[in-house]
Parts: structure tokens; sequence; C-alpha cells
């Protein structure tokens, strides 16, 4: 796999910023000799009355903060300023909606710690209205996480799968929504890519202190909170994820100097993270003048690994294609496995595939693998046919 080049202009591939995205991210990052006319040029190509892409929705209220901190006056400024407030409100009802699940967490003898917007909002934009939240992420360690799930039970929340013991072992997180109180994720690891507790424990190890709504809890160390930042927002959407830009310069920005270089190096090449993590320091570096350490990029200019090269398959292009066919789909799940299992030796790698194919499938046990295997074929034979089919089940 050939170096993907960090930035391609005009590339709307759901996975890096289209030009007019671009506008929107100098116009709310950059200072005023940049930010101005970005500012001019987005106006002449949106449509004020249609509705924004997602991505560009959620940089409204921080674009909002620095044009209004330029002294920028315009009719648009108005509406801005209200997705400003629209944002201080959801946000403030998602804290106060989730600060008793942290409090019940604690009182139960589990560590708790907050990932992404939180102690983004907290330690680096320093302002709740300007940087929206869908939801609201809880960590707690690997070893309690079932503890968690006992606690859970006593809120109104409704829980987005069923977590079985196999559900712990093979995911990283468990949504939970409430029509009243909104949604948050059930953290027990870090990182999707990363399902072990020695990856988490260095965030654990180095995490700082936070108060959340009155609340004592934790959050990560600027090191591993830019590092997450990346790894976990540089990856392909429909709607480009352009919000980890800004998360990041806003890291860079409160806590550059406090940043161990060093040890996310480390992080990322011991557990094969190291792609992920240099292609969007790369476009920091030559978009927005990032300062980023040439000697960082030049030791994560390595050949990914052959995880690394499977996962890019599905995690930085399209999957749309993959999902739609059945060798495209069967490709996903073992891309998701290989990340899963990436230091097994073959025999151990084969057994554990099998357990996680039933896993995945809903079966009971591998002995019903061959049944649903034949099921999927018979069901697309007919299909190709021309016949209907009545089967259930199947790959």
């Amino acid at each position: 796999m050939t170096e993907a080049k960090p930035y391609i202009r005009g590339e709307a591939d759901g996975l890096w910023p289209t030009d007019t995205q671009m506008l929107v991210l100098k116009a709310a990052l950059m200072p005023a000799a940049q930010a101005l006319p970005a500012f001019e040029t987005w106006l002449t190509r949106i449509d004020l009355e249609a509705d924004f892409d997602q991505g560009t929705f959620r940089l409204l209220p921080l674009m909002y903060e620095n044009l209004r901190r330029l002294g920028v006056e315009h009719p648009l400024m108005g509406r801005l300023k209200g997705v400003y407030r629209l944002t201080w409100y959801k946000n403030n009802k998602l804290y106060n909606d989730l600060s008793p699940v942290v409090a019940a967490l604690q009182s139960a003898g589990i560590p708790t710690m907050l990932l992404k917007g939180v102690p983004l909002i907290d330690g680096y934009y320093g302002n709740i209205a300007v940087r929206p939240m869908a939801d609201i992420d809880l960590l707690v360690p690997e070893a309690f996480a079932p503890k968690a799930l006992q606690v859970m039970e006593a809120f109104a929340y409704d829980k987005l799968a069923d977590p079985t013991v196999d559900y712990l072992r093979y995911r990283h997180a468990l949504g939970y929504w409430s029509k009243q109180h909104g949604e948050f994720d059930l953290h027990w690891h870090v990182f999707a890519e990363r399902r072990q507790s020695e990856a988490d424990a260095v965030f654990w190890d180095n995490a700082r202190r936070i108060s959340f709504n009155g609340i004592d809890t934790l959050a990560p160390d600027a090191t591993r909170m830019f590092l997450h930042t990346l790894v976990h927002g540089f990856r392909w959407n429909r709607e480009p994820p352009i919000r980890w830009i800004a998360d990041a310069m806003m890291i860079l920005r409160k806590s550059a100097a406090e940043l161990d270089w060093d040890a996310m190096v480390d992080y990322a090449i011991r557990h094969q993270l190291d792609y992920r993590f240099r292609l969007p320091l790369l476009f920091l570096k030559q978009h927005f003048e990032a300062a980023i350490p040439d000697s960082v990029l030049a030791a994560l200019a390595r050949k990914p690994t052959w995880v690394q090269r499977i996962e890019a398959t599905s995690v930085l292009r399209n999957p749309t294609r993959l999902h739609n066919s059945p060798i495209g789909h069967f490709w996903l799940v073992v891309s998701d496995y290989c990340r899963f299992a990436q230091a097994s030796k073959p025999l151990p790698f084969a057994v554990g595939f099998t357990h996680y194919l039933r896993f995945r499938w809903g079966l009971r046990g591998r002995s019903e693998m061959p049944l649903y295997v034949g099921r999927g074929i018979l069901k697309r034979v007919k299909r190709f046919f021309g016949g209907p089919s009545q089967m259930q089940g199947g790959l």
C-alpha cells in the first residue's frame, strides 16, 4: 500500500475535507488574515437556505466565536449565534443528564474517565458552547465493565446492543439511549481498534483530574488526548468527520509544550496505529501550520504492517461496496478480527476466528456454521436464478 497524500484538494471522498469544508475550518481556526477571506469565499459558495452538511454544522459555533472575536459583522452572524446558543443548551443538558450516572458508578467503586467531547471542552476549548456533542463518552476499566453494566440497570436508558460475555470481549463500548436524557457510550476500551487492557493502561496511568458538573473524575492527559483525537477521528465517513481537525488544533494551541511526542510515537508503533496517526499529522502540518516535529513524521514513516494494510481497506476507504457483497462483507469481518487478534500465532488465530464468526453471525455454537453458510449460498443461488427465497439467515 503506497502512502496516501495528506490532502487532495477538492477530493470529497469521505476522508479528507472538501474545499468548502476547508473554508469553514479556516474561518473557525485561523487568525484574521486567513479566517476573513475564507469566510467571504465560503459565503459565495453556499446556499444559505439549504441545510449544512453535518461536519460543517458542528463547526458553526466555533466559527461564530472566532469571527465574533475578529469583529465580523454580517447578517449571517445572527443565525450563527443561534447555533452557538443551541449548542450551549444541548451540552449543558447532556452534562446534567449524565451526572447521576457518573456519580452512581463512582459510588459503586468504579473508576471513570471521560473521553472526547467533555475533556476537550474542559481542557482546550474552555467554552461549552463552541464544541457540539451528540453524546458523552465514559470509560471504565475493562475489569469493571460487568459491574458498570449492573449499575446501569437502575437507569432508564435503553441498551443499543445485548452486552453478552462475547460482546464485552469483542467490542470496546456499548451505546445507551434515552428519549429524555439523550445518548452516551460506555467504554471499557479506549480504541475500537485496540481492544486490550494493555493499550488502555497508559491512559489510566497518565490521566488528569477534572470536575464534571461538580463530580471529580478523570480525563486523558494532553498527550493521550491528542493521540486519541487523531486516531479515533481520522476515518472514512459519508460526511467527512472534519471535527477532529478543530479538536487537534485546540489541543496544540493550548498544550503543545506538554505533548510527549516520543510517547505518542512509541504507542502508535507498538499498537500498529502509526500509519493511521501519521496521515492526519501530515495534514495538520501542511494546511494549518501545526507545529508537528519533522522527527515525529520521520519516525512514523514506516512500511504499514499487514494488519494496518487490511484495516485501511475498511477504515480509511469507502466500505459500501464491501458491505453490499458477501465476499466483501466477510472481508470486513476478517479485517475487524485481524485487529483484535493481531499478535496471535496461526493456530490460535484460526481457532479464535471461528469463535468470532459465531459471535458476529449470532450463532449458539460453531457446529451451526456449516448450515448457516449453506443457507446463505442457497439463498444467493435462488436469487441469481430469479426464484423467491424464503431462507432465513446465512452470509
